[in-house]
Parts: C-alpha cells; structure tokens; sequence
C-alpha cells in the first residue's frame, strides 16, 4: 500500500467506526512518524512525549490508541510503567509498506522534512544603487532637462520706439533716452548683471516717467496763481459784511 492508499483506508473505516477528533489526529502522527523515519518496521517513543505532540493527556491518548488498534490501524507493545520506558508502534499495511520505502541512495539517511524556504535570488544593491535595504526600491523619476535660456538679443531703437509708442506724452524722446541710456552699458543693470528681457526694463521706465510726470502735475496745479471761486465767495460776502 502507498501512503495515499494508508489515508484512503483510514477515512473508509471512518465511516463505520465514526473516529473521535483524538483518534484522527493520533493516527496521523504515528503515519507521519512513519515517514519521516523512512517506513521502519517499528520504532520507540515514550507515552508523554506522543500525547503532548498529540496534544491531549497520557489516559486519553492511551483509550484513542487502543481504538485504532481494535480497527487494525495500528500495533503496539507496551513498556514498563516507569515515565522513561517507550512503547513500540507499527503502523499495519499490506507486505509490510514494501511499496511505502523511499528510494534513497546507499549510505544516505532520508530527509524526513523537505526545504521550504523559496528560492530567492540574492537582490543586487549595485544594479539599482539602492542603499536603503528595500526590496523593491521606488523608481526613480526621471530627471528633467533644464531647458537653455534664450540668448539675449538687444533690441533696435525702432523697437524701443514701437514699444513706447503712445505710453507717454513725450514717448519718443523717452524711448531714446531709454535705448541710449542701457545701450551705454551693454544692456546690464546698475550691478552689472545681464538683462534677460528689456521689454521688463522699458515697462518700468514707463511706469517710473509716469509717476513722475503726475507728481509734476500735482505740484504745478498746488502752485499757481488767482483767486479760487471760493475764495471770491468768501471774500464777497466778507465786503457785504462791512458795508452792512
């Protein structure tokens, strides 16, 4: 019989002998016993050590046992009633788990548990010059490329007059006090940095002649002549006073 056939069986007695949780669970110990010590005629094991990895008591594994052993699952042989002496189990099969042997190389002793750890390729830190010890590292976005600044190109004085045009009242001769003015320096400011846009520059010069020249105004009006038409009120109505 195969271990598949061993399982098989079991749950075909199952139905007529309606096993306990206990009895199910030490049946498959023993089996799995069994296979990891290479399908042996019998081994050894003391009565506390099969009911603690049974995980149930000494007396109620001793009743699951003799149940299985009534239903021919299994064999035994008793040994003293000191804790240290061990009780021989078989498990029953047909031609004695002939079929049940591994085949396992001459000299070798089985590999009762199998290696289930994953193979996983060791993560290489230099490919992706990651130092973070992450295993999947976040991509990294792609850096954008400055885009080159626009060569400054000076403008003529019939762009600067184009410009001014109509802004001012005098935007023609302010237009070419503008040009010459940076024009003489090289079209940099007063701390020698370049200018990148003039037309920046020139809508504050038009900005600055326009404050000026309304503050001029102002000034002008503050300081003319003549009597206001108030004043000739007051001063009327002052004379009819006196004559009065």
């Amino acid at each position: 019989m195969t271990y598949i056939e061993l399982i098989n069986n079991f749950w075909f007695l199952d139905e007529d002998w309606q096993f306990t949780c206990c009895e199910t669970r030490l049946y498959f110990y023993l089996l799995k016993t069994a296979n990891r010590l290479g399908w042996v005629d019998s081994w050894t094991r003391s009565d506390t050590k099969v009911a603690s990895d049974v995980g149930v008591s000494v007396n109620s594994m001793k009743t699951a046992r003799n149940r299985l052993v009534q239903a021919g699952l299994i064999a035994f042989k008793a040994g003293g009633n000191g804790q240290r002496d061990k009780t021989k189990y078989q498990v029953i099969c047909e031609f004695r788990c002939q079929n049940l042997i591994p085949k396992v190389p001459p000299n070798l002793e089985p590999n009762p548990i199998p290696n289930l750890e994953p193979k996983v390729q060791p993560y290489n830190k230099t490919k992706n010059n990651n130092n973070s010890g992450e295993l999947f590292p976040p991509e990294e976005k792609p850096k954008k490329k400055k885009s080159a600044k626009a060569e400054f190109i000076p403008p003529t004085l019939d762009q600067v007059k184009a410009y001014f045009e109509e802004k001012l009242p005098d935007w023609e001769r302010q237009a070419e006090i503008f040009f010459y003015h940076f024009d003489s320096l090289g079209w940099r400011n007063a701390n020698g940095a370049k200018i990148e846009r003039w037309d920046s520059k020139a809508n504050l010069w038009i900005m600055d002649e326009q404050a000026k020249q309304y503050q001029h105004g102002k000034q002008s009006e503050n300081s003319c002549g003549g009597n206001k038409p108030s004043d000739i009120g007051t001063t009327a109505g002052k004379l009819k006073a006196v004559e009065l």
